[in-house]
């Protein structure tokens, strides 16, 4: 038997696999690009932050019309602890264990005159040393000044939100740990800072205890006037019951938002009158002569924060104790990257073996062709029968 079929030379098969490798290669490196497209991104993160954290309060000037500006501007003000924040009803966790505030010395009933000031920013009480959160912390608190925040009548001004609704004003009555000097040694300190917050609404009648402030306003209009009040009761401008609150940690909600404040906001609300509230919103005037209002800041993400509250509610079914830890939403970013680069190195690999599979299925395919042409153009000559054989005797075994 004698094939005369030469089976060609496949000359497209070098070119064929030539071409998958540079596909695979493409492939490649675009997941390469992607990967140093995120590392780039993060370089150019941490780069904006160094930035930032050359900024200092007493370089920049601020006001409330240009919140974005403070994150470029002043160091802290982009940090992941920031406030004011939302409280979800539904996401807070009750803690049994939070101590109840006790409050000392605020009754200055008799006490020297008080000094209300308008800084242009707020209207602002100081506060003797005398007043102190004595109980409700690791440590004793010691009160600088009280200050409120307001919208317009149209815009309510509260800073905090529940349930991201806004309440018409807010006090922030501000305490330093006793452990240090003063409220600037403490400002820039982890557990230098505690602040009492409440929420005020609008009621039916004048609320005697705010007018011994709002009385004032007319004679400090103007920015950076202040003037002299009786002492008062001050414990009398928070709610009736101080048992009820939500605690997180935050920051101050103005330049240099410095992340060392231990919030506390009360759960009931104060009231004042329609009339009381107008005369926040409209009499203190800011820079250039322009009405004082709407000196609230936006609220700020949690990253992972937990609110705590000091009550139980159908709310709050979730026990601070019980809830596994939280992560960051850096962390959330880094893990969803890297599952990410691998789920694409994955779907790259099993690619690969099914187009060298489907390849060599081919190329099997195309040989088994070639091979059966061939065994058509064969050509067979019969062997000579030598006469001389008996070819009946010939046995198969």
């Amino acid at each position: 038997m004698r094939n005369n079929t030469k089976i060609p030379v496949e000359n497209s098969s070098a070119a064929e696999v030539s071409m998958l490798l540079d596909i695979l290669l493409v492939l490649h490196l675009q997941v390469l690009v992607i990967a140093s497209s995120s590392s780039a991104e993060e370089d150019e993160s941490s780069e904006r932050d160094a930035q930032r954290s050359k900024g200092s309060s007493h370089q920049h000037h601020w006001g409330y019309h240009d919140q974005d500006a403070w994150l470029s501007a002043f160091e802290h003000c982009s940090g992941k602890a920031q406030s004011p924040v939302n409280i979800d009803t539904h996401k807070v966790f009750y803690e049994p264990n939070l101590p109840p505030i006790k409050l000392e010395g605020y009754d200055l009933a008799g006490s020297p005159a008080l000094t209300l000031i308008n800084n242009g920013h707020t209207l602002q009480l100081s506060l003797p040393s005398s007043m102190r959160i004595m109980r409700g912390f690791d440590h004793v608190y010691v009160a600088a000044q009280l200050h409120f925040h307001w919208g317009t009548t149209e815009v309510p001004g509260s800073e905090h939100t529940i349930d991201h609704v806004h309440f018409p004003a807010e006090i922030h009555v501000v305490h330093y740990n006793s452990r240090y000097a003063n409220l600037a040694e403490a400002a820039g300190k982890a557990d230098g800072l505690a602040v009492l917050g409440g929420f005020i609404g609008i009621g039916l009648r004048d609320n005697d205890n705010y007018e011994k402030i709002l009385s004032a306003l007319t004679d400090i209009s103007i920015e950076e006037s202040d003037t002299e009040i009786p002492g008062f009761n001050v414990r009398h401008l928070l709610p009736d019951s101080l048992d009820r609150f939500y605690r997180y940690s935050g920051s101050l909600t103005t330049p240099p938002c410095f992340q060392t404040v231990s919030w506390t906001l009360f759960n009931d609300s104060i009231r004042v009158s329609r009339r009381q509230l107008a005369a926040l919103e409209d009499t203190l005037k800011t820079e250039h002569n322009k009405l004082l209002s709407k000196n609230f800041r936006a609220p700020q993400l949690l990253h992972g924060r937990k609110v705590l509250a000091s009550f139980h509610t159908g709310s709050t079914a979730r026990i601070a104790s019980e809830a596994p830890p939280s992560e960051t939403q850096d962390s959330n970013i880094m893990e969803s990257n890297g599952h990410i680069l691998a789920i694409i190195f994955g779907v790259l690999f099993a690619v690969t073996l099914l187009v060298f599979s489907v390849y060599t299925y081919g190329q099997r395919k195309k040989y088994s062709k070639f091979k059966k042409d061939s065994k058509q153009n064969v050509i067979y000559k019969p062997a000579a029968v030598e006469k001389d054989i008996d070819q009946t005797s010939v046995t198969v075994s």
